[in-house]
Protein backbone atom coordinates (compact mmCIF):
# COMPACT_ATOMS: atom_id res chain seq x y z
CA UNK A 1 0.00 0.00 0.00
CA UNK A 2 1.35 3.21 -1.01
CA UNK A 3 1.82 6.11 1.46
CA UNK A 4 -1.03 8.22 0.41
CA UNK A 5 -3.49 5.57 0.67
CA UNK A 6 -2.17 4.24 4.16
CA UNK A 7 -2.70 7.91 5.03
CA UNK A 8 -6.17 7.70 3.69
CA UNK A 9 -6.81 4.47 5.50
CA UNK A 10 -5.57 6.15 8.91
CA UNK A 11 -7.47 9.20 8.45
CA UNK A 12 -10.66 7.13 8.10
CA UNK A 13 -10.02 4.83 10.65
CA UNK A 14 -8.98 7.43 13.24
CA UNK A 15 -10.42 10.42 12.67
CA UNK A 16 -14.38 9.67 13.45
CA UNK A 17 -13.03 9.46 16.90
CA UNK A 18 -11.43 12.42 17.49
CA UNK A 19 -13.62 14.82 15.50
CA UNK A 20 -16.63 12.73 18.38
CA UNK A 21 -14.35 13.87 20.86
CA UNK A 22 -13.82 17.11 20.25
CA UNK A 23 -17.22 17.99 19.69
CA UNK A 24 -18.58 16.42 22.65
CA UNK A 25 -15.48 18.85 24.59
CA UNK A 26 -16.64 21.65 22.22
CA UNK A 27 -20.47 21.05 23.51
CA UNK A 28 -19.17 20.59 27.33
CA UNK A 29 -17.43 23.49 27.32
CA UNK A 30 -20.42 25.39 25.78
CA UNK A 31 -22.50 24.04 28.49
CA UNK A 32 -19.58 25.12 30.98
CA UNK A 33 -19.49 28.98 30.39
CA UNK A 34 -23.41 29.20 30.60
CA UNK A 35 -23.29 27.48 34.23
CA UNK A 36 -19.68 28.44 35.70
CA UNK A 37 -20.90 31.00 38.25
CA UNK A 38 -16.96 31.97 39.22
CA UNK A 39 -14.88 31.04 42.06
CA UNK A 40 -15.73 32.01 45.61
CA UNK A 41 -14.10 34.15 47.52
CA UNK A 42 -11.77 31.53 48.77
CA UNK A 43 -11.94 29.30 45.84
CA UNK A 44 -10.18 25.76 45.67
CA UNK A 45 -7.33 25.55 43.34
CA UNK A 46 -5.69 23.91 40.86
CA UNK A 47 -1.94 25.10 39.99
CA UNK A 48 -0.60 24.30 36.99
CA UNK A 49 3.53 25.08 36.88
CA UNK A 50 4.68 25.43 33.09
CA UNK A 51 2.54 27.23 30.26
CA UNK A 52 4.20 25.60 27.24
CA UNK A 53 2.00 23.35 25.02
CA UNK A 54 1.12 21.14 27.23
CA UNK A 55 0.69 23.13 30.33
CA UNK A 56 -1.23 25.62 28.12
CA UNK A 57 -3.57 23.21 26.98
CA UNK A 58 -4.16 22.10 30.02
CA UNK A 59 -5.54 25.55 31.27
CA UNK A 60 -7.69 25.82 28.42
CA UNK A 61 -9.46 22.44 29.30
CA UNK A 62 -9.42 23.46 32.95
CA UNK A 63 -11.43 26.25 31.86
CA UNK A 64 -13.68 24.60 30.29
CA UNK A 65 -14.30 21.80 32.89
CA UNK A 66 -14.01 23.17 36.34
CA UNK A 67 -16.98 23.11 38.74
CA UNK A 68 -18.14 26.57 40.51
CA UNK A 69 -16.16 27.29 43.37
CA UNK A 70 -12.80 25.83 41.89
CA UNK A 71 -10.46 27.98 39.55
CA UNK A 72 -6.92 27.25 37.38
CA UNK A 73 -3.91 29.34 38.50
CA UNK A 74 -0.66 29.08 35.62
CA UNK A 75 2.17 29.97 36.93
CA UNK A 76 5.18 30.45 34.59
CA UNK A 77 8.01 32.55 34.33
CA UNK A 78 7.59 34.07 31.16
CA UNK A 79 5.09 36.67 30.62
CA UNK A 80 4.63 35.30 26.75
CA UNK A 81 3.49 31.79 25.56
CA UNK A 82 6.59 30.89 23.21
CA UNK A 83 5.15 29.48 19.72
CA UNK A 84 8.46 26.97 19.54
CA UNK A 85 7.53 25.46 16.52
CA UNK A 86 8.60 28.49 14.63
CA UNK A 87 11.37 29.64 16.66
CA UNK A 88 14.45 27.57 14.44
CA UNK A 89 12.97 29.22 11.33
CA UNK A 90 12.96 32.76 13.33
CA UNK A 91 16.27 32.50 14.15
CA UNK A 92 17.10 32.68 10.42
CA UNK A 93 14.72 35.28 8.94
CA UNK A 94 13.81 37.90 9.88
CA UNK A 95 10.90 40.20 10.49
CA UNK A 96 8.50 37.51 11.95
CA UNK A 97 10.22 37.16 15.48
CA UNK A 98 7.24 39.55 17.14
CA UNK A 99 4.92 36.88 16.37
CA UNK A 100 6.27 34.26 18.16
CA UNK A 101 5.02 35.29 21.48
CA UNK A 102 1.76 35.51 22.93
CA UNK A 103 1.13 37.55 26.06
CA UNK A 104 -0.61 34.93 28.70
CA UNK A 105 -2.61 38.07 29.26
CA UNK A 106 -4.11 37.86 25.80
CA UNK A 107 -4.64 34.20 25.23
CA UNK A 108 -5.82 33.70 28.94
CA UNK A 109 -7.83 36.77 28.74
CA UNK A 110 -11.64 35.27 28.20
CA UNK A 111 -11.15 32.99 30.83
CA UNK A 112 -9.47 35.26 33.45
CA UNK A 113 -12.87 37.11 32.71
CA UNK A 114 -14.88 34.31 33.76
CA UNK A 115 -12.66 33.92 36.90
CA UNK A 116 -12.12 30.51 36.10
CA UNK A 117 -8.47 30.71 35.52
CA UNK A 118 -5.45 33.02 36.92
CA UNK A 119 -1.95 33.74 35.93
CA UNK A 120 1.00 34.37 38.00
CA UNK A 121 4.26 35.36 36.11
CA UNK A 122 7.28 34.02 38.19
CA UNK A 123 9.49 31.16 38.47
CA UNK A 124 8.33 28.30 40.86
CA UNK A 125 11.88 27.02 42.51
CA UNK A 126 10.20 24.33 45.10
CA UNK A 127 7.24 22.57 46.21
CA UNK A 128 6.51 22.57 49.53
CA UNK A 129 4.48 19.25 51.78
CA UNK A 130 2.04 22.23 53.23
CA UNK A 131 0.63 22.56 49.28
CA UNK A 132 2.42 25.29 48.14
CA UNK A 133 4.23 26.37 45.09
CA UNK A 134 7.54 29.19 46.18
CA UNK A 135 8.28 31.45 43.73
CA UNK A 136 12.10 32.88 43.07
CA UNK A 137 10.55 36.09 44.24
CA UNK A 138 9.72 34.34 48.12
CA UNK A 139 6.04 34.30 46.54
CA UNK A 140 3.84 31.71 47.55
CA UNK A 141 0.65 30.28 45.73
CA UNK A 142 -1.20 27.56 47.20
CA UNK A 143 -2.73 24.84 45.82
CA UNK A 144 -5.11 22.20 46.26
CA UNK A 145 -3.98 19.90 43.48
CA UNK A 146 -0.94 20.99 41.70
CA UNK A 147 0.10 19.97 37.99
CA UNK A 148 4.04 19.87 37.37
CA UNK A 149 4.07 20.85 33.42
CA UNK A 150 7.61 22.31 33.29
CA UNK A 151 9.14 20.76 30.06
CA UNK A 152 12.52 20.13 29.16
CA UNK A 153 15.35 22.69 29.16
CA UNK A 154 17.12 22.98 25.49
CA UNK A 155 19.36 25.61 23.95
CA UNK A 156 18.58 28.31 21.76
CA UNK A 157 16.92 28.43 19.38
CA UNK A 158 14.42 25.40 20.35
CA UNK A 159 14.20 27.96 23.61
CA UNK A 160 15.26 31.17 24.79
CA UNK A 161 17.79 31.46 27.29
CA UNK A 162 15.94 33.85 30.15
CA UNK A 163 13.89 36.17 27.79
CA UNK A 164 11.16 35.89 29.93
CA UNK A 165 9.76 39.30 27.83
CA UNK A 166 8.87 39.79 24.36
CA UNK A 167 11.81 42.75 23.96
CA UNK A 168 13.85 40.66 25.15
CA UNK A 169 12.85 37.52 23.54
CA UNK A 170 13.30 39.43 20.53
CA UNK A 171 16.54 40.46 20.58
CA UNK A 172 17.73 37.34 21.58
CA UNK A 173 16.67 36.14 17.92
CA UNK A 174 17.73 39.16 16.38
CA UNK A 175 21.14 38.78 17.83
CA UNK A 176 21.12 35.07 16.22
CA UNK A 177 19.91 36.33 13.34
CA UNK A 178 22.82 38.36 12.69
CA UNK A 179 25.25 36.27 13.83
CA UNK A 180 23.70 33.39 11.40
CA UNK A 181 23.68 36.33 9.12
CA UNK A 182 27.57 37.00 9.19
CA UNK A 183 29.04 33.70 9.36
CA UNK A 184 30.76 31.66 6.22
CA UNK A 185 31.20 28.68 8.32
CA UNK A 186 28.28 27.05 10.16
CA UNK A 187 28.07 23.77 12.46
CA UNK A 188 24.61 22.84 14.15
CA UNK A 189 25.62 20.18 16.65
CA UNK A 190 22.39 17.81 16.94
CA UNK A 191 20.45 16.08 14.29
CA UNK A 192 17.00 15.88 15.86
CA UNK A 193 14.10 18.01 14.58
CA UNK A 194 15.49 21.45 15.51
CA UNK A 195 18.67 20.62 14.22
CA UNK A 196 17.77 19.37 10.98
CA UNK A 197 15.53 22.48 10.11
CA UNK A 198 17.83 24.60 11.44
CA UNK A 199 20.67 23.42 8.63
CA UNK A 200 18.10 23.12 5.89
CA UNK A 201 16.61 26.54 6.81
CA UNK A 202 20.52 28.48 7.23
CA UNK A 203 21.15 27.12 3.67
CA UNK A 204 18.40 27.77 1.68
CA UNK A 205 17.18 30.98 3.24
CA UNK A 206 20.96 32.75 3.19
CA UNK A 207 20.51 34.42 0.16
CA UNK A 208 17.19 35.94 0.22
CA UNK A 209 18.80 37.11 3.90
CA UNK A 210 21.41 38.61 2.09
CA UNK A 211 19.60 40.58 -0.66
CA UNK A 212 16.59 41.73 1.93
CA UNK A 213 19.64 43.23 4.53
CA UNK A 214 21.15 45.06 1.23
CA UNK A 215 18.03 46.58 0.36
CA UNK A 216 16.94 47.66 3.92
CA UNK A 217 20.95 49.17 4.01
CA UNK A 218 21.11 51.13 0.63
CA UNK A 219 22.96 48.40 -1.09
CA UNK A 220 25.49 48.30 1.74
CA UNK A 221 26.07 44.67 3.10
CA UNK A 222 28.24 42.51 5.03
CA UNK A 223 26.11 39.11 4.74
CA UNK A 224 27.35 35.91 3.85
CA UNK A 225 24.73 34.21 1.19
CA UNK A 226 27.38 31.92 0.15
CA UNK A 227 27.46 29.79 3.22
CA UNK A 228 29.21 26.21 3.83
CA UNK A 229 26.65 24.26 6.23
CA UNK A 230 27.56 21.01 8.22
CA UNK A 231 25.25 19.34 10.87
CA UNK A 232 26.82 16.78 13.19
CA UNK A 233 25.08 14.33 14.82
CA UNK A 234 26.35 11.80 17.52
CA UNK A 235 24.86 8.89 15.81
CA UNK A 236 24.65 7.59 12.56
CA UNK A 237 20.90 7.80 12.03
CA UNK A 238 19.22 11.20 12.15
CA UNK A 239 16.05 11.94 14.17
CA UNK A 240 16.82 8.54 16.07
CA UNK A 241 13.84 8.72 17.30
CA UNK A 242 11.73 7.66 14.43
CA UNK A 243 12.21 5.26 11.79
CA UNK A 244 15.10 4.76 9.66
CA UNK A 245 13.09 5.54 6.75
CA UNK A 246 12.85 9.30 7.41
CA UNK A 247 16.42 9.52 8.23
CA UNK A 248 17.33 8.44 4.61
CA UNK A 249 14.84 10.83 2.89
CA UNK A 250 15.88 13.89 5.13
CA UNK A 251 19.58 12.85 4.40
CA UNK A 252 18.68 12.83 0.81
CA UNK A 253 17.66 16.43 1.11
CA UNK A 254 20.20 17.87 3.08
CA UNK A 255 22.68 16.52 1.00
CA UNK A 256 21.24 17.98 -2.04
CA UNK A 257 21.05 21.04 -0.58
CA UNK A 258 24.55 21.25 -0.17
CA UNK A 259 24.73 20.44 3.44
CA UNK A 260 27.95 18.76 4.63
CA UNK A 261 26.92 15.36 7.06
CA UNK A 262 29.12 14.81 9.84
CA UNK A 263 27.28 11.50 11.16
CA UNK A 264 28.47 9.59 13.99
CA UNK A 265 30.49 12.06 15.42
CA UNK A 266 30.43 13.16 19.01
CA UNK A 267 32.54 16.27 19.62
CA UNK A 268 33.96 18.70 21.80
CA UNK A 269 33.44 22.08 21.31
CA UNK A 270 35.84 25.22 21.85
CA UNK A 271 34.51 28.73 21.70
CA UNK A 272 36.83 31.29 20.61
CA UNK A 273 38.05 33.72 23.41
CA UNK A 274 37.78 30.73 26.06
CA UNK A 275 33.61 31.83 26.62
CA UNK A 276 31.07 29.12 27.22
CA UNK A 277 27.33 28.67 26.72
CA UNK A 278 26.32 31.38 29.11
CA UNK A 279 27.79 34.13 26.09
CA UNK A 280 24.98 33.14 24.04
CA UNK A 281 24.09 30.45 20.70
CA UNK A 282 25.38 31.04 17.64
CA UNK A 283 29.37 32.26 18.56
CA UNK A 284 32.59 31.41 16.70
CA UNK A 285 33.68 28.11 18.00
CA UNK A 286 36.36 24.81 17.07
CA UNK A 287 35.09 21.39 16.93
CA UNK A 288 37.30 18.50 17.68
CA UNK A 289 36.11 15.58 16.05
CA UNK A 290 37.04 11.91 17.36
CA UNK A 291 39.64 11.35 14.81
CA UNK A 292 41.52 14.38 15.97
CA UNK A 293 40.12 16.77 13.34
CA UNK A 294 39.77 20.37 14.13
CA UNK A 295 37.62 22.45 12.34
CA UNK A 296 37.18 26.52 13.14
CA UNK A 297 33.27 27.97 12.43
CA UNK A 298 32.43 31.42 11.98
CA UNK A 299 29.44 30.33 14.10
CA UNK A 300 28.38 26.98 16.18
CA UNK A 301 24.46 25.92 17.30
CA UNK A 302 23.82 23.27 19.80
CA UNK A 303 20.86 21.27 19.30
CA UNK A 304 21.58 18.94 21.89
CA UNK A 305 19.92 16.93 24.35
CA UNK A 306 17.17 17.57 26.80
CA UNK A 307 16.91 18.47 30.40
CA UNK A 308 14.14 17.35 32.49
CA UNK A 309 13.19 20.82 34.13
CA UNK A 310 11.94 18.76 37.69
CA UNK A 311 13.98 20.14 40.46
CA UNK A 312 11.38 22.57 41.71
CA UNK A 313 9.88 18.53 43.39
CA UNK A 314 13.44 17.63 44.78
CA UNK A 315 12.97 18.82 47.97
CA UNK A 316 9.45 17.64 48.56
CA UNK A 317 9.60 14.56 46.42
CA UNK A 318 12.92 14.02 45.44
CA UNK A 319 11.52 10.35 46.06
CA UNK A 320 9.53 10.87 42.42
CA UNK A 321 12.77 11.60 40.23
CA UNK A 322 14.10 8.96 38.33
CA UNK A 323 18.16 9.03 37.30
CA UNK A 324 17.56 10.35 34.36
CA UNK A 325 15.52 13.86 36.24
CA UNK A 326 12.16 12.76 34.97
CA UNK A 327 9.02 12.82 37.28
CA UNK A 328 7.64 9.28 37.96
CA UNK A 329 3.68 8.95 37.27
CA UNK A 330 1.32 6.35 37.37
CA UNK A 331 -0.80 5.29 34.41
CA UNK A 332 -3.58 8.41 35.52
CA UNK A 333 -0.48 10.48 35.27
CA UNK A 334 -0.39 11.02 38.94
CA UNK A 335 3.06 11.51 40.81
CA UNK A 336 4.58 8.50 42.59
CA UNK A 337 6.78 9.64 45.30
CA UNK A 338 8.45 6.53 46.46
CA UNK A 339 9.12 3.48 43.19
CA UNK A 340 9.27 0.97 46.26
CA UNK A 341 5.53 1.68 47.15
CA UNK A 342 4.12 2.92 44.04
CA UNK A 343 1.61 4.51 45.77
CA UNK A 344 0.85 8.07 43.93
CA UNK A 345 0.13 11.03 44.88
CA UNK A 346 -4.07 11.86 44.37
CA UNK A 347 -3.58 15.27 44.11
CA UNK A 348 -0.39 15.89 42.23
CA UNK A 349 0.10 15.28 38.97
CA UNK A 350 3.02 15.99 36.17
CA UNK A 351 2.85 15.42 31.98
CA UNK A 352 4.93 16.35 29.10
CA UNK A 353 8.19 16.30 28.51
CA UNK A 354 8.89 16.68 32.15
CA UNK A 355 6.91 13.07 33.28
CA UNK A 356 8.26 9.55 32.80
CA UNK A 357 5.05 8.76 30.81
CA UNK A 358 5.58 6.61 28.30
CA UNK A 359 4.92 8.40 25.36
CA UNK A 360 6.85 10.60 22.98
CA UNK A 361 8.16 13.77 23.88
CA UNK A 362 6.06 15.69 21.31
CA UNK A 363 3.43 18.46 22.19
CA UNK A 364 0.59 16.31 20.64
CA UNK A 365 1.50 13.52 23.40
CA UNK A 366 1.12 16.62 25.70
CA UNK A 367 -2.27 17.52 24.30
CA UNK A 368 -4.00 14.15 24.77
CA UNK A 369 -2.31 13.41 28.15
CA UNK A 370 -3.99 16.97 29.41
CA UNK A 371 -7.27 15.26 28.45
CA UNK A 372 -6.66 12.13 31.51
CA UNK A 373 -5.59 14.84 34.07
CA UNK A 374 -8.26 17.18 33.29
CA UNK A 375 -11.00 14.20 33.62
CA UNK A 376 -9.06 12.75 36.42
CA UNK A 377 -9.24 16.09 38.40
CA UNK A 378 -13.10 16.46 37.42
CA UNK A 379 -13.49 13.00 38.85
CA UNK A 380 -11.70 13.26 42.02
CA UNK A 381 -13.66 17.00 42.66
CA UNK A 382 -16.85 14.84 42.27
CA UNK A 383 -15.45 12.28 45.04
CA UNK A 384 -14.42 9.61 42.20
CA UNK A 385 -11.67 7.64 41.33
CA UNK A 386 -9.31 9.07 39.02
CA UNK A 387 -10.00 6.39 36.62
CA UNK A 388 -8.68 7.76 33.25
CA UNK A 389 -5.45 5.76 32.30
CA UNK A 390 -3.14 7.78 29.44
CA UNK A 391 -1.99 5.08 27.00
CA UNK A 392 -0.43 6.78 24.05
CA UNK A 393 -1.49 6.76 20.60
CA UNK A 394 -0.54 6.06 17.09
CA UNK A 395 -0.99 9.52 16.15
CA UNK A 396 1.20 11.27 18.82
CA UNK A 397 4.64 10.50 17.40
CA UNK A 398 3.55 11.98 14.03
CA UNK A 399 6.06 14.64 12.52
CA UNK A 400 5.50 17.63 10.73
CA UNK A 401 9.15 18.37 9.63
CA UNK A 402 10.30 21.85 7.37
CA UNK A 403 13.50 21.30 5.09
CA UNK A 404 13.92 24.41 4.41
CA UNK A 405 12.62 27.21 1.39
CA UNK A 406 11.20 24.46 -0.66
CA UNK A 407 10.47 21.30 1.47
CA UNK A 408 8.99 19.66 3.89
CA UNK A 409 7.99 16.20 4.85
CA UNK A 410 4.92 14.63 7.13
CA UNK A 411 6.19 11.13 8.68
CA UNK A 412 4.38 8.45 10.77
CA UNK A 413 5.57 5.42 12.57
CA UNK A 414 2.30 3.13 12.66
CA UNK A 415 3.79 0.43 14.91
CA UNK A 416 6.74 0.14 17.01
CA UNK A 417 8.73 -1.73 14.93
CA UNK A 418 8.70 1.17 12.88
CA UNK A 419 8.59 -0.98 9.88
CA UNK A 420 5.00 0.47 9.20
CA UNK A 421 5.46 4.15 8.35
CA UNK A 422 4.33 7.20 6.18
CA UNK A 423 6.27 9.11 4.76
CA UNK A 424 4.70 12.27 2.40
CA UNK A 425 7.02 14.77 0.90
CA UNK A 426 5.57 18.30 -0.30
CA UNK A 427 6.62 21.71 -0.99
CA UNK A 428 8.08 24.36 1.12
CA UNK A 429 6.24 25.98 4.23
CA UNK A 430 5.32 29.46 4.36
CA UNK A 431 7.93 31.85 5.08
CA UNK A 432 6.19 33.18 8.37
CA UNK A 433 5.05 29.55 9.43
CA UNK A 434 1.30 30.85 9.36
CA UNK A 435 1.94 32.01 13.20
CA UNK A 436 -0.50 34.74 13.10
CA UNK A 437 -3.17 31.98 11.87
CA UNK A 438 -1.73 29.89 15.19
CA UNK A 439 -3.32 32.67 17.32
CA UNK A 440 -6.63 31.45 16.92
CA UNK A 441 -5.81 28.23 18.03
CA UNK A 442 -4.62 29.69 21.00
CA UNK A 443 -7.65 31.58 21.38
CA UNK A 444 -6.18 35.08 20.37
CA UNK A 445 -6.31 37.41 17.79
CA UNK A 446 -2.84 39.17 16.17
CA UNK A 447 -3.70 42.69 16.10
CA UNK A 448 -1.53 45.47 15.53
CA UNK A 449 -0.79 45.99 18.94
CA UNK A 450 0.73 42.66 19.02
CA UNK A 451 3.53 44.36 16.78
CA UNK A 452 4.74 46.40 19.75
CA UNK A 453 7.09 44.90 22.03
Amino acid sequence: MGDTLRFVAFIVTYLPGFAGAALARQLRALVHRWTYKGPTDTPKVVVVVGGSFAGYQLMARLADSLPTGWQAVLVEKNEHYNWSFALPRFSVVPGHEKTAFMAYARILGKAVQRGVARFVQGEAVSVTPTKEVVLASGEVVKYDVLVVATGSAQRPPAKLLGSTHKATACTELRTLQDRIRLARTVAVVGGGAVGVELVSDIQTFAKVVAERHRASNDGKDDSVADKEVTLVHSRTQLLNRFGPRLHEHVAKVLTDQGITLELGQRVAITYKDGEDESAGAGRAGTLTFPDGRTVEYDCVLLCTGQTPNSGLLQAAFGGALTNSGEIRVNANLQVVPDEKTGVALEDVYAFGDVAATGGPKMARAGWFQSDVIVDNIVATIQGKAASHKYVPSVVEPSLKLTLGKDASVMYMDLNDERTKTILMPSGGEAEDMHVKQSWHFMGAKYTDEDDKE
